[in-house]
């Protein structure tokens, strides 16, 4: 039973992966206009909260963004032209989610430059290697060194 256990799983998971790209790769039935206005609405940000979408928001200001996506898709124009008209209207800080790559990547390179600064910034202060004068033997430190290592001696007796 165990000599069968590798191929049967093996098996599922081809199975699984085949179902999950029959899915992927089977297209899409097209959207009502309200499907298209809800899924515009989600990607636009009220003006008035700011935290929520046109979608997500009881405001006033939402719910005639709301009317205008449906009247701008009964007009006949295309989910992107409808977009492009906020856009123009009210600048790229409609969308919730920002169309340059750049902008979700800003975050990370921020991190990335903070935690090189603070690594130099350590290791500034931090000599590389001893200096030679460290190298040789220091008379105080070792008389230290013998004093207190015979009183260790004389606390072990």
């Amino acid at each position: 039973m165990r000599r069968l256990a590798l191929p049967i799983a093996i098996a599922a998971l081809l199975a699984l992966a085949a179902l999950v790209l029959v899915d992927l790769l089977a297209p899409a039935a097209p959207l009502t206009r309200a499907e298209q206005a809800a899924q515009i609405a989600a990607e636009l940000r009220c003006p008035d909260c700011q935290a929520l979408s046109v979608a997500e928001s009881q405001t006033a200001a939402a719910a005639a963004i709301r009317r205008q996506i449906v009247a701008l898709l009964e007009a006949g124009q295309t989910a992107e032209q409808v977009r492009q008209h906020f856009v123009a209207r009210y600048g790229e800080w409609i969308l919730l989610a920002p169309r340059s790559a750049l902008v979700w990547l800003l975050p990370a390179l921020v991190v990335l430059l903070g935690t090189a600064l603070l690594a130099w910034w350590l290791r500034r202060g931090r000599p590389v290697a001893p200096p030679a004068a460290q190298a040789t033997s220091d008379p105080i430190r070792d008389r230290i060194r013998d004093r207190i290592r015979d009183e260790v001696e004389r606390l072990d007796a």
